[in-house]
């Protein structure tokens, strides 16, 4: 049986700080690569999203440009037709 003495608490004590600390830190590196991974994904996801919502919303303005040019001449050939009459 060993006996207890200072030096053996100091020493015991010092071995367990010191395994705390590294597995701490271990475990907080371990996050932060994980948080910095899924802040990557995230940042990708909305990149690419952003770009699908502005080519859809670049469609939707074309189309009703095109819509209001073909009402306008319809509108012109109208207003021709009834003016000639």
């Amino acid at each position: 049986m060993k006996t207890i003495s200072k030096i053996n608490i100091k020493e015991q004590t010092l071995k367990l700080n010191s395994f705390a600390l590294k597995s701490t830190e271990k475990v907080i590196l371990k996050t932060i690569s994980s948080a910095e991974n899924l802040q990557d994904k995230t940042s990708k996801k909305l990149k690419s999203t952003l770009k699908f919502t502005a080519k859809q919303q670049d469609n939707f303005f074309n189309k009703l440009e095109n819509g209001k040019g073909m009402i306008w001449k319809k509108l012109n050939k109208s207003l021709d037709f009834f003016s000639k009459n």
